[in-house]
């Protein structure tokens, strides 16, 4: 018995040394970056602009692959069942958190079945309102959907998606209703609210910027902590009397939950590493992001309050997706 438990314990003993040998050598082979929504949106473009560097850096390529499907949770399902080894990651726009809030059944569990390796960015969120609407600021835009009774029309990406909520969020606390139009993705919302088919929206700044430029929509506010560099004239939700009222559309790279801290620790290095370049911070910033550093249990803990956020706000507000 005791020469098995000696044979049992030097088993267990090498497993972990050759796991530890191998995270300290990784990379040896390419990476697969998993992204969950379309190739050529905001998400898909900063996952392969970063991943490239974050590849030339490590020594191996970092090969994004785009698998959509189920507002996403196809790609991150994917990842969580994937081995965990550093090889198979996650790169997420922040409908990770709100799929977990409106979702009734999910095929993963993401505070068990992830790691947080980093936050990468963030986009601000903007009220923004086709010009047709009789709203100067805030103020008057609060005034003006009380006394519709619900009857301003705003769109989204989808029932579910992060401007759904964030619109619903801004109904509680501002006391307002108003009346969801669901599209199926951003730039077809958009369009309408261009168009005038909407009345207003909560749009990734990013997206809103050249049509606010252009005078074709006008922006109300920001949602977010301080004035956007962009429009240093558009005040904060914050300072139009809402505090709280912050949100962005932020986007984080995730493992495995089993992957050695070792590689981890390697893969936030490589990112944080590429993310302080002055070219990649410039080439970012051109594109309407904003990088964000952060530790992988700082990471981990701004998922979970976001987490708590949006599942107040949709079951507060009855939203479901299927």
């Amino acid at each position: 018995m005791n020469l098995l438990h000696r044979i049992s314990a030097g088993l267990v003993l090498g497993a972990a040394l050759l796991s530890h040998a191998s995270a300290q050598n990784f990379p040896q082979r390419p990476i697969q970056l998993i992204v969950p929504v379309s190739a050529g949106g905001g998400t898909d473009v900063m996952a392969r602009a970063v991943g490239q560097k974050v590849g030339e850096l490590l020594g191996q390529p970092v090969v994004v692959e785009n698998k959509t499907g189920a507002g996403g949770n196809i790609g991150v399902e994917f990842v969580a069942k994937a081995k965990a080894d550093g090889y198979t990651l996650l790169f997420s726009p922040s409908t990770i958190a709100t799929n977990v809030a409106v979702y009734r059944k999910l095929p993963y569990d993401l505070l068990k079945d992830f790691q947080t390796v980093a936050l990468v960015g963030q986009t601000d969120v903007a009220l923004v309102v086709h010009p047709s609407v009789k709203a100067a600021n805030v103020k008057e835009f609060v005034e003006l959907a009380r006394s519709k009774g619900g009857a301003l029309n705003y769109g989204s990406a989808g029932t579910g998606s992060s401007q759904h909520l964030t619109a619903e969020y801004f109904n509680q606390i501002a006391g307002t209703t108003s009346n969801h139009i669901p599209y199926k993705g951003q730039s077809q919302a958009m369009n309408d609210l261009v168009g005038g088919q909407l009345d207003y929206m909560f749009s990734p700044l990013q997206n809103a910027l050249p049509f606010i430029k252009q005078g074709r929509i006008r922006v109300l506010a920001v949602a977010a902590k301080q004035r956007h560099r962009d429009l240093p004239q558009t005040p904060t939700l914050i300072e139009s009397g809402y505090p709280g009222a912050e949100v962005s559309n932020w986007f984080a790279l995730y493992a495995p939950s089993a992957t050695p801290p070792a590689v981890v620790k390697s893969l936030h290095a490589a990112y944080t590493q590429v993310l302080k370049q002055p070219e990649m911070k410039a080439r970012l910033e051109g594109m309407g992001f904003d990088i964000v550093y952060a530790s992988p249990d700082e990471a981990t803990d701004f998922m979970r309050s976001e987490l708590v956020r949006w599942t107040r706000v949709a079951t507060t507000a009855g939203i479901k997706a299927e």
